[in-house]
């Protein structure tokens, strides 16, 4: 199966990272660019070969939902790996890649159902503007974690050869900001979608009011963070901290929300 071949080069090119991480060999890092570059054109492929089957959008269940977010994030990545300063932060990326798409691989390719005729465009935009902006979210997640490592390793004074690597402080706080910003415009735009897509197959909202409350909350940690970001000057380890904070907040509320309510999102859109 594609999905398979998709899986082997996500785990390889991890494995290319984490080298290039500790051993800083350039024929390490080359293999591991052509590497990732041929994980994101294999999964394009495969979700390309998905939405031919399904013959609309994959993003129609959390499964599909997710499988998106992690190829538009490891687009956002492949900007990334081909700067010196950033190419290590695919090595945090990619695991946690490659986790998400061992979980959904068996389920991924399951159709719930054909979209409604008056649902067959709001939806699909709707999902793909909060799904990039999740994308992005996850892309700022793991530039925290590493931010808060780097600079705690800064603190205790204890840099060695791998930590001394890590991109820079200030290059790891501009790519949060970038990443927050472009999250944040892309999640306002999916919820405007998403209202338009609930008017035009007239739901009630208390149908689908426990994925409209997941959606604000991701929607307000974005904003929080935006409007310190200009408002207070918030930025470094206040914005990471935050970012962390705000993703697992999201993924709790998106594993228990799927799980809690599995068809909040689907009332009225299959037919």
């Amino acid at each position: 199966m594609l999905i398979s071949a998709v899986l082997i080069l996500y785990f390889v090119a991890s494995i290319g990272f984490i080298g290039y991480l500790f051993t800083r060999n350039k024929q390490v890092v080359i293999g591991a660019r052509i590497l990732f570059i041929g994980c994101v054109a294999a999964h394009l492929v495969f979700t390309i070969s998905l939405s031919a089957k399904m013959q609309h959008l994959p993003v129609s269940s959390p499964p599909q939902a997710v499988n998106m977010m992690v190829l538009l994030a490891s687009v956002v990545f492949t900007f990334l790996i081909w700067k010196r300063l950033t190419t290590v932060l695919a090595a945090f990326f990619l695991p946690v890649a490659t986790f998400f798409l061992v979980l959904i691989a068996p389920s991924v390719g399951h159709n719930p159902g054909l979209f409604a005729e008056s649902s067959r465009y709001w939806y699909p935009l709707h999902t793909l503007s909060v799904i990039t902006g999740e994308a992005f979210f996850v892309v700022a997640f793991i530039t925290s974690v590493v931010y808060l490592i780097h600079e705690r390793v800064i603190k205790k004074g204890t840099i060695h050869n791998t930590a001394g690597f890590l991109p820079p402080l200030a290059v790891l706080d501009k790519i949060l900001y970038v990443c927050l910003s472009s999250g944040f415009i892309a999640i306002t735009i999916g919820m405007i979608m998403g209202a338009l897509w609930a008017s035009s197959l007239n739901l009630e909202y208390a149908h689908i009011a426990p994925k409209i409350l997941s959606g604000i909350l991701t929607w307000f940690v974005f904003a929080f963070s935006v409007h310190q970001r200009f408002a207070l000057r918030w930025r470094g380890r206040r914005t990471a901290v935050i970012t962390v904070v705000g993703f697992c907040v999201m993924i709790i509320g998106f594993i228990g929300i799927n799980l809690a309510y599995p068809q909040a999102h689907g009332i009225g859109l299959i037919l």
